[in-house]
């Protein structure tokens, strides 16, 4: 076999190989984006996770009930002229078929619904909410149900046969991930905040400071092993001693978001540090030497001349932290639990974007779309990052 066909052979295996990647990242994107896409939407992305609930009943004089004028109404809209309500059919954030109120007239009973719990509250229905059952009783006293499920044009069939309700349960909202996004901003910043200084440090300590002896070198070894750590482990001993810290210091309970900072912080250390030394390792001696020649000392020679140079590789450290935090799950399960969260504190449970994925993937019913429409933002995020840090290190280097 010649040398020339040798060398067509690897190039072969190497095209084939580069091109099997590429085909696997394209089915990922393409199933990811296929599956999540139609369900992204401004109320998903900045909705609340929890639905607003109301459970009522009324016994509605008869004067009341009847008379009720249809409004312009569209194909998909039913009315009630009986109660004055229009109903129609419609799909929620995740794309589910639900029953929402599209008209309620000003002088319908269902306005003056009261809770089955508090007689004296007043919860009525209003246009938006999504209705989940109506339950009641004809003129002959016979009981009749309409469920959300069934449609809009059967609820309303129902309805028109109803003379008395006695019970309304609908909802308005939920399905939102806010609570979630916030969480992961929340949780850079807190771990980056805490990270980042400890990192840096170290990495300036072993590679301007210190002169390599076993102590360095076992040191190393020991930030290498920190690396192949899985992050289970790490959410053991978060749990174990994150969580009674941040008890003592923020008064959380439980599991918490600033246990989970911590946590995290320790995860990232040694990819900031790694990526930091190696920065400055890429500073040529030269510079050092000048400044040191110019009268510099090593402390100002540090942190005047080496780290401004090195800006473009200790952003990189940052963003490859940014994106480990961010994809993190299995730690912060232990550490945060996976209660999903609409108002965020840094001393209770929340889940993160990953977590939250999690959530909607473990139960008995696992909403792929949804959890698909996540993983899209996340990509997203991952990707303007990646553009951020080579437009900022461009930018730097033209400087330096």
């Amino acid at each position: 076999m010649t040398r020339k066909t040798k060398d067509r052979i690897m190039q072969i295996i190497t095209y084939f190989f580069s091109s099997f990647s590429l085909l696997v990242l394209l089915a990922v994107i393409i199933f990811v984006f296929g599956r999540g896409f139609k369900v992204l939407s401004f109320k998903f992305i900045g909705g609340d996770y929890n639905s607003t609930v109301i459970n009522a009943s009324k016994k509605p004089e008869a004067s009341s009930l009847g008379g009720y004028s249809a409004p312009d109404l569209e194909e998909d809209e039913y009315f009630s002229e009986k109660w004055g309500i229009a109903l129609k059919d419609s799909l929620d954030t995740e794309h589910n078929r639900v029953v929402v109120v599209s008209y309620l007239d000003n002088k319908s009973p269902l306005h003056l619904m009261k809770d089955n719990y508090e007689d004296d509250k007043i919860v009525g229905i209003k246009e938006e909410y999504q209705v989940n059952i109506i339950s009641g009783f004809t003129e002959d006293e016979s009981y009749i149900a309409a469920y959300g499920k069934d449609g809009a044009e059967d609820i309303v069939l129902k309805l028109d046969q109803m003379s008395q309700i006695n019970r309304l349960s609908a909802y308005h909202g939920g399905g939102g991930i806010r609570g979630s996004i916030i969480t992961t901003l929340l949780l850079i910043v807190m771990t980056l905040i805490i990270a980042l200084p400890l990192g840096i440090g170290a990495a300036i300590f072993l590679n301007e400071y210190q002169t390599e002896n076993k102590f360095t070198t076992i040191l190393r070894s020991f930030i290498d092993m920190l690396t192949g750590v899985p992050s289970v482990i790490y959410g053991l001993v978060g749990a174990t001693v994150f969580i009674p810290l941040s008890q003592a210091v923020a008064a959380a309970r439980g599991p918490n978001v600033l246990a989970g900072a911590f946590t995290l912080a320790v995860i990232i250390l040694p990819v900031i540090i790694k990526t930091t030394e190696e920065a400055l390792r890429a500073i040529p001696d030269s510079f050092r030497s000048a400044s040191l020649a110019l009268g510099a000392t090593r402390t100002q020679t540090v942190f005047k001349v080496v780290l401004p140079n090195a800006w473009g590789g200790i952003i990189t450290a940052v963003v490859l932290a940014i994106g480990r935090i961010i994809g993190e799950s299995a730690a912060l399960i232990y550490v945060m639990g996976t209660t999903i969260q609409d108002r965020i504190s840094v001393n209770s449970q929340s889940t993160s974007l990953s977590v939250h994925i999690w959530r909607l993937m473990s139960g008995e019913s696992p909403n792929l779309d949804a959890s698909c429409a996540i993983s899209i933002i996340i990509l997203v995020v991952v990707l303007i990052l990646n553009l951020l840090t080579k437009l900022i290190s461009k930018k730097l280097v033209k400087y330096h």
